[in-house]
Parts: structure tokens; sequence; C-alpha cells
């Protein structure tokens, strides 16, 4: 049952790429004299950086990108402040991680590729490198995010009847789900604000638009926010401290602040198609994926600043198999990560954002 759950992924994700190829290229959004930014050698650092080596000095802070590629290593860790670094950990063992999850008290969710239903998300307390608690139920786990109250949200997008998908709820403590229920097509990404509406991002059936749903506490109807046919093929969705709701599709990342509006801003990550994202915990900063080859390429580790020319590689389009850093309000590119045989998928920061 694996390669039903590649295959979901992969068909939607080609659809996806064709459309962003065919689209024409808009300008990235970002002030003129924005600096650019390396954490390597610049004695001058943007806004972001700054604040990065603050929260530094008050106590590490933790960048994870899951690694569908590596069967050794599948979840790496880089100092968020100098990935320059390469990695400084990882947690193995997984098999084929998608999206993952940094909750406020420091735990690590991890979805896995194993279909059985068995064994859909590990959870990894601060610091530890074995599970302490494995939830069970989903057969396509693609994303997982976690309350404060300590309910588990899980996207299985080939569960429930007819293999239509459905999100999967789970009490606090327990492995076992509570409830489902179906959006209204495949979910593949999820997130929640500081009032714990939970946000289903997910896609229709064969056309794959796009759409994301708000649920409020314990609801099991929620409300379409995007007009309908405006992003083709949702991969990643967060919210802001101000309520704007972004969302990763047509080749973009889209903000849109009014519901049933078109987006009010675009952001370009200069990847063909970027995947999953997430803010640091002060939301400065977007970190942001794009998983291209199935198998990631053979290149040399890189961590590259603006302007030293662009990674490509042939049907991929640009910066396939990176990890991007942007400046959330003027939409700069920070850096841009790429390593040998890398397929990153999901990205998480420690300790996360706020809701």
């Amino acid at each position: 049952m694996v390669a039903s759950r590649f295959m979901h992924r992969a068909l939607g994700a080609a659809a996806a790429m064709m459309l962003a190829a065919c689209g024409g290229s808009q300008p990235p959004i970002g002030a003129p004299d924005a600096m650019p930014l390396s954490l390597q050698s610049s004695p001058v650092f943007t806004r972001s950086a700054a604040e990065a080596v603050t929260d530094a000095n008050k106590g590490a802070s933790y960048l994870y990108v899951a690694n569908q590629t590596n069967a050794g290593y599948p979840i790496e860790i880089f100092l968020r402040d100098d990935p320059s670094k390469g990695p400084i950990d990882h947690i193995g063992k997984i098999l084929a991680p998608d999206g993952i999850f940094v909750d406020s008290h420091g735990t690590l969710y991890a979805t896995t590729a194993w279909e059985s239903g068995n064994s859909s998300v590990w959870a990894y307390k601060r610091g530890a490198h074995k599970p302490f608690r494995i939830y069970s139920g989903a057969y396509c786990a693609f994303d997982v995010v976690a309350g404060d109250d300590g309910t588990v949200y899980i996207a299985d997008a080939c569960g429930g009847p007819h293999t239509r998908g459905r999100v999967l709820v789970y009490a606090p403590g327990q492995t076992k789900p509570s409830r489902s229920f179906f959006p209204g097509g495949a979910p593949y990404c999820l997130t929640l604000d500081a009032k714990n509406n939970l946000y289903v991002g997910y896609n229709s059936e064969y056309s794959y638009w796009g759409q994301v749903k708000r649920y409020r506490p314990d609801a099991r109807h929620g409300v379409d926010l995007l007009p309908n046919n405006t992003v083709f093929f949702v991969t990643g969705i967060a919210v802001d401290e101000h309520g704007a709701l972004l969302v990763a599709g047509n080749g973009v990342i889209n903000v849109f602040t009014q519901k049933g509006k078109p987006p009010s801003r675009v952001i370009k990550t200069g990847q063909t198609y970027p995947h999953m994202f997430t803010f640091d915990r002060r939301e400065n900063v977007i970190y942001v994926s794009y998983s291209c080859s199935c198998c990631g390429s053979a290149k040399p580790n890189t961590y590259t600043r603006p302007g030293a020319g662009p990674l490509t590689s042939s049907g991929c389009g640009s910066l396939p198999d990176s990890v991007v850093a942007l400046d959330y309000t003027t939409g700069q590119r920070l850096w841009i990560l790429s390593k040998s045989f890398w397929g990153p998928t999901g990205v998480a920061v420690s300790p996360p954002a706020p809701f």
C-alpha cells in the first residue's frame, strides 16, 4: 500500500508543477534596498538575522527538516541561526516522513509512510531520539498538528470511506482517534490559530483545486475560506499572529486576509513549487521546502546566499530539493539550503511560533 500514498502525492505534484511551469512569472515581494543575508561572513545582518542571534543567546533554536530520500537520517536538525554548519543531529528509523510539527512543549510529531494504519505518527520528547508515543489509524498521514491542550490532529489523505481522505482527532494522551471528519477533499496540511481553531488544507478529487476550511474547536463542520478555483494543489498552510492565512499553491505562497477574497499578497520563494513551510518563533522568517526528485540529486552540500546563482535540476525547475528562508515582511530571500540526495518535505522550528 505504500505505493498508493506516494502515487497520491506524485499525481497532484506533477499536475501542480505543470501549472506552475505554464504560469507567468511574478516578481518577488520585497523592499528594493533589503540587504542580503550571510550568516557565514557578512558583518551586516538583516533584522531577522539579528533577532535570530538574540534568540540563540537566550537558548538554542533549531530547524527540523524531514528528508524522504534518506532512510538513515529521515529527520535532520540544523541550528536555525546558522544552518551553514550542516546537520548537528538527526532522528532515524522513520519511514519517509512528510509533515512534521513541534508543539509548545518541544514535542516533535512526525508522520510516517507506513500504510497499515498501525504506525501513523511518531512523537518524540524534546531532545529524544526514540518515540515515546505512536499514533495509529491513518493510512496516508500527510500532516500533523497538536494543540496546547494535547489534542492531536492528523491529515489522512487516503483513509476513510472510499479512500477519499479524512482528518483524525486524538484526545490528549490517546493514540487511537476519538473521531474523524471529511473536509470535502483529500486533506494535505493542517494548522491551528490562537483560538484553537483548526485549519485544513485539502484538494478536490481529480481536479486538485485546493481549499482551506476552518473548524471551531470540537466542530464537525467547517467554513471554506478561499474563493473557488483560486489555489491549485494546496500543500502547506499557516496563520500568522494577525490572522492572515498563508497557503502554498500555484508555485507561490498566497497570503489571504479576507474570507472569500483573492490573496492580498503573493510571496515568490524562487522554488518552482514550494511544498511545506513554517514560521520562526517571532514570525519574522518563513522556512520553505521544495522536494522534486524521488531520490534526490547528487550534488555537494550547499548553503547559498542571494546572488550566488540558481540551483537547477532537469525537469524540476528552479531550486529543487531545497529549503529557503524568507523575510516575511519583505519577501526577501535570506538563504538557500541544499544537500546531496536530499528530498526535504516537512519543516518545523523549535521553539515554535505561538498560535
